[in-house]
């Protein structure tokens, strides 16, 4: 499953949008569709604030990073 892919369901698990999820992270929504898409990842800064929006520890988004990126590597 892809880092996007991992996003939209935790979204969906609390029923937020991404315009609530983009302002709850202080970023623009298009930026939480462009990482639902696989068009991009997040970068530092925004880890642990989706961390905190979707109520996990930044560990478990910064794994789904790293095995993004392996699997794009492969």
């Amino acid at each position: 499953m892809s880092f996007g892919d991992r996003l939209r369901a935790e979204r969906k698990k609390y029923n937020l949008s991404a315009e609530v999820l983009a302002s709850e992270c202080g970023v623009a929504r298009s930026y939480i569709t462009l990482m639902e898409n696989g068009k991009r990842l997040p970068g530092k800064k925004v880890i642990p604030k989706l961390a905190l929006a979707l109520h996990l520890k930044t560990n478990i988004i910064v794994n789904w990073y790293l095995e993004d990126l392996r699997e794009k590597l492969e």
